[in-house]
């Protein structure tokens, strides 16, 4: 296992030059928008791919990415090289009205298609704002533009935006979080990531250990099954000609699911949840790129020096993560249960499946009640 250094002067550079942008007071709390410089270095795959001319190249990438007998990914793989960057990430930090005893911060990530706002998806008062859940629990929790998405850097889609380099960020912004953040003292981080945020928390587990006090994964499991037709689904199109309004300044290496019926597809399940949520989804959707999109979810080789506690929150009908079915079997046991087989080291793993839930858990009808399950578990670790 790799260890997490904690260097002090990087610590204190990362606090002070944090260039605070708002402040703005939410229900239970406050949020400090920042944008934090990052310094990483990732061993990413050195992809023998060069930057798509057009949709058409695109296209064909993709289809034979997901066919049956593909090895697009041995074809292009020209082994490892390792970034040495320092990224701009946009974050927000939120603070509740009252800290629980423990002193809890969550650390949130979010998947593809999405940006920092699928955590406060609908903003004050929506029961799908998840942030708002945190912090009446009294947790604090930071949110963020990952790699490539939002308000935060996006370089070379291809060589830089990678699972590689997104799991070093996590963890260097776990380590701001423990660093007194604005003054706050913190002794739990407890990572919650979604669906491909999930997947960079298990790979910050796989290098680094117990980093993280406790880890929740929503739309995760560790079943593969379902995979390449759901990447196919996306109908990936490049952003800037999709939405040359949002994304006109992206190179071709910057990708965006096709329209509406593609993020249905993928993300909802027909009669769980309110239409207008989709087309607000699909209004901001986020992109994502091809380096990521290559290796969604990294490696699912076991996770041998974790021993913290997991929660694994995935709908019923996860069309991504469960080909649509989560209680079909793996040795006797539904798909959430058989992901313990990845934690050999975890003794505190519990499950929980939303019914009439797909794979963007967050935007359905039992979001309140998934809500009410992750801040249960949290309090009683």
């Amino acid at each position: 296992m790799a260890l997490l250094k904690v260097s002090a002067l990087a610590s204190l550079f990362v606090f002070l030059t944090s260039l605070v942008n708002s402040a703005t007071a939410v229900a239970n709390g406050n949020c400090f928008d920042a944008v934090i410089p990052v310094n990483i270095t990732a061993d990413n795959t050195n992809y023998k791919l060069t930057l798509p001319k057009n949709q058409e190249e695109v296209t064909d990438l993709f289809t034979r990415f997901t066919s049956l007998t593909s090895n697009v990914t041995t074809e292009i793989d020209g082994g490892t090289k390792t970034i040495k960057a320092t990224y701009k990430i946009w974050t927000s930090l939120c603070i509740p009205n009252n800290q629980d005893a423990a002193k809890t911060v969550e650390l949130a990530v979010h998947g593809a298609g999405f940006d920092h706002s699928w955590w406060n998806f609908g903003g004050d008062g929506s029961k799908y704002n998840y942030v708002e859940a945190a912090l009446k629990a009294g947790h604090a929790i930071l949110i963020y533009d990952r790699l490539g998405t939002g308000q935060s850097d996006k370089p070379d889609g291809i060589a830089e935006v990678q699972v590689a380099a997104q799991v070093e960020i996590a963890g260097e912004l776990a380590k701001y979080l423990r660093a007194k953040p604005r003054g706050n003292q913190f002794d739990r981080v407890i990572g919650v990531g979604h669906s491909f945020g999930s997947a960079q928390l298990v790979g910050l587990a796989r290098k680094y250990g117990n980093v993280l006090n406790a880890t929740v994964l929503t739309g995760f499991t560790t079943f593969v099954g379902g995979t390449g037709t759901a990447a196919a689904a996306f109908g990936w199109t490049i952003a800037s000609v999709q939405n040359p309004k949002r994304f006109s300044s992206l190179p071709s290496s910057y990708i965006i699911s096709e329209g509406i019926s593609n993020s249905q597809n993928v993300f909802f399940r027909f009669g769980g949840y309110d239409p207008a949520v989709l087309q607000a989804a699909e209004n901001t959707k986020a992109t994502s790129t091809i380096g990521e999109i290559l290796n969604l979810f990294g490696s699912l080789s076991p996770v041998t020096d974790y021993t913290n506690p997991i929660f694994i929150v995935t709908g019923d009908k996860d069309y991504i993560l469960c080909g649509g079915n989560c209680y079909q079997k793996v040795d006797g046991v539904n798909l959430l249960e058989s992901t313990k087989g990845i934690f050999p080291a975890v003794t505190k793993f519990s499950t929980y499946i939303p019914a009439n839930t797909g794979h963007g858990n967050n935007l359905h009808l039992s979001a309140p009640e998934q809500y009410s399950k992750i801040q249960e578990w949290i309090a009683q670790l």
